[in-house]
């Protein structure tokens, strides 16, 4: 029993400081800009740490990274994104081993397998908070921009009032548009590489918006007015239905923890569990165990989700 809880104690203060990790990455990383201002005439010396993550970087592997991480807005380097994930398998394998008293190699082996598809469920869980932090600010970023219109300010103008209004992520995302029509580059472009960042049915309508009233003209003020009505509804009748659907979604989520304690209370309760990690045929009742909770957890959150 004590090995148990000293495993799960294990697993969550893992989880607790990757959480805190990403967190205070972005500190640090804000904090180490205002340094480098001050430190731009001076030579600092690289430690070996910072060489060997830089030719990590360079890797064709990483490179393809990269993107997803910033989609995912996680301040991390693709290499240091990779070692927390290969910190989290070897969390993951030493539970395994502790807790359900897996054989070494049938836990490395598992976790390593996992690792590759639990990294890609969290950038796509990252993305999609992401995307729906930003949704949630377009209407109040479609009034802002209503009254600068009927101000009578530019399409620019407008969104550098809604950059210095609005707070993240829609004022970062924002502050890329401005940023590069200052610098020169037309308009639209920048839209557009704004709709592939972020890209939401919402955003699509905001962005195809502006272009339309560039290209063609029109009475903008009434139509981002009208947008942002149609968006607060839009919110309102998702967040009716995502109170709704609660209980199906939290049942996709508790479906694979009930199964492990279940699995957890056999391995304490049988003579020779063990097997099962190690016997040929408890290899394959493990991963038809696995395929049916990943096909069980996926088609619960199918059914549970309801888009408006």
């Amino acid at each position: 029993m004590m090995i148990a809880l000293f495993g799960g104690g294990s697993v969550f203060f893992a989880l607790l400081a990757f959480y805190s990790f990403i967190t205070l990455r972005g500190e640090r990383g804000e904090i180490s800009n205002r340094i480098s201002k001050w430190l731009s005439q001076q030579t600092v010396t690289k430690s070996w740490s910072d060489e060997l993550v830089e030719k990590l970087d360079r890797l064709e592997m990483m490179k393809k990274l990269e993107p997803e991480l910033e989609k995912a807005s996680i301040p991390l380097r693709p290499a240091e994104y990779s070692l927390v994930v290969l910190l989290g398998a070897g969390i993951v394998a030493f539970a395994l081993k502790m807790v359900f008293g897996a054989p070494t190699f049938i836990s490395i082996s598992l976790a390593m397998a996992a690792a590759p598809f639990g990294s890609k469920l969290f950038l796509r869980s990252r993305r999609k908070i992401y995307v729906q932090r930003i949704d949630g600010q377009l209407s109040e970023a479609c009034r802002l921009l209503s009254s600068a219109a009927r101000a009578g300010l530019s399409i620019p103008q407008g969104l550098e009032l809604v950059v210095k209004e609005l707070p993240p992520p829609i004022k970062n995302e924002l502050s890329i548009v401005v940023r590069e029509v200052q610098l020169g580059r037309d308009l639209e472009g920048a839209l557009k590489d704004l709709l592939n960042r972020v890209n939401s049915k919402d955003m699509q309508v905001f962005v195809n918006a502006l272009i339309i009233q560039r290209r063609a003209g029109g009475d903008l003020a009434r139509v981002l007015s009208e947008m942002a009505r149609t968006m607060e509804e839009r919110k309102i009748i998702h967040q009716t239905i995502q109170a709704a659907t609660a209980q199906s979604r939290y049942s996709a989520y508790m479906l694979p923890v009930v199964s492990l304690l279940v699995v957890f209370v056999l391995s304490k309760m049988m003579e020779g569990f063990d097997q099962l990690f190690t016997h040929p045929f408890g290899i394959i009742v493990l991963v038809i165990f696995v395929v049916l909770q990943v096909i069980g957890v996926l088609v619960v959150r199918k059914i549970a989700d309801i888009r408006v």
